[in-house]
């Protein structure tokens, strides 16, 4: 079976290396954008199965990179990951396609579930952060 190729974009440097040292060590293979500029580089550059995507950025926010993924690649799935919980702002997300929309930290089993669901080596429909413990 083909690694996982997952892209995650974050400008908490912490988080990001911290959550792609966890990924690689269970199997993904895992690149890190800390703006949306540098995402946008490595979309250009390469082919990704699953984006993490923070909401809240400078420059570039997540819905807004989520929209262009959108157009640069529609088969990859996307899970939007914020520290502040909106309902409006997920339904937004759900309106452009996106896959899944957690509150970071989001639990490391679930999160892995959830990324090999979007990227089809799973069973269960998405699930988000209003459902409750799975």
């Amino acid at each position: 079976m083909e690694s996982i190729r997952v892209l995650i974009v974050d400008d908490e440097q912490e988080f990001a290396a911290g959550l792609a040292k966890v990924l690689t060590r269970r199997g993904f293979h895992v690149q890190v954008a800390l703006r949306g500029e540098q995402a946008m580089d490595l979309m250009e550059s390469g082919s990704f199965h699953v984006a993490l995507l923070d909401v809240k950025m400078p420059g570039q926010d997540g819905l807004c990179l989520l929209k262009r993924f959108r157009q640069m690649a529609p088969g990859m799935q996307v899970i939007l990951m914020t520290g502040h919980i909106s309902p409006d702002e997920e339904q937004s997300g759900r309106l452009v396609g996106a896959f899944a929309y957690l509150l970071k930290p989001h639990p490391i089993a679930d999160l892995i579930e959830l990324i090999r669901k979007a990227a089809g080596q799973g069973q269960s429909p998405p699930r988000n952060c209003m459902d409750g413990p799975p």
